[in-house]
């Protein structure tokens, strides 16, 4: 009878010590992880160029859309620019052509089939495009006629800008480095050029006072 208890009892605490090595050392495998790597949030991409998006993913495999099996731990990134669907990315870059202003764009890890993953793996950045360089202050000067200069009335003035580019009107306001020329005349507003063809004025006799300024696309200097 206490033969028959013990061995009970000894095989009971072998499961039981069994159990309890085990079971502290089960872990979850880790989810997908989703970063952008370049460019910075709210970095300021010049020249008109494509924004060059590069990303990293881990414990998450990149595949074309449709190439297998749909699975949580493989598929590709959706990308979405100012809330719109752009393209799918199989790679580690995207490069989108994008207009000048400020975007959000926002990446998310599907499946092969598109579904978004659980939980949502997504990685999101701010950029301003501009077609003016990204660094750089601007510049403008009046090439000729010198100060104080003796004209006809018909005149042409010639002008040099740096680090600015002159687009037309219409463009968003607040994108640096780009936007117009604003003329004025005796203190009053004459015309705004949008491109570095040399201004012809028509002037009465007397004196005058001619001021160039650089505006961006909503007026503002």
């Amino acid at each position: 009878m206490n033969r028959t208890t013990l061995i009970l009892v000894c095989v009971t605490i072998g499961l039981v010590g069994g159990s309890g090595i085990l079971a502290p050392n089960a872990r979850a495998a880790p989810g997908p992880t989703l970063s952008i790597v370049s460019p910075v949030n709210n970095a300021i991409v010049g020249n008109g160029s494509p924004v060059a998006i590069v990303f990293a993913v881990t414990n998450f495999n990149l595949t074309e859309p449709d190439a297998g099996p749909s699975t949580p731990d493989s598929g590709h990134a959706a990308v979405f620019v100012d809330g719109g669907f752009t393209e799918t990315s199989s790679t580690n870059t995207v490069v989108i052509p994008l207009p000048s202003g400020p975007h959000a764009i926002r990446l998310q890890l599907v499946m092969n089939n598109g579904s978004a993953l659980s939980p949502d793996v997504t990685a999101s950045i701010a950029v301003m495009v501009t077609r003016g360089p990204a660094t750089g202050a601007p510049g403008l000067s009046i090439a000729s006629p010198r100060e104080g200069a003796l004209l006809g009335t018909d005149s042409t003035v010639s002008f040099r800008v740096t680090n600015f580019v002159l687009v037309p009107a219409g463009g968003p306001a607040g994108v640096p480095n780009e936007g117009r020329i604003r003329v004025r005349l005796d203190g009053a507003n004459y015309s705004e050029l949008t491109d570095d063809a040399p201004l012809h004025l028509n002037l009465k006799d007397g004196p005058h006072t001619l001021t160039l300024e650089l505006i961006d696309n909503g007026g503002q200097s």
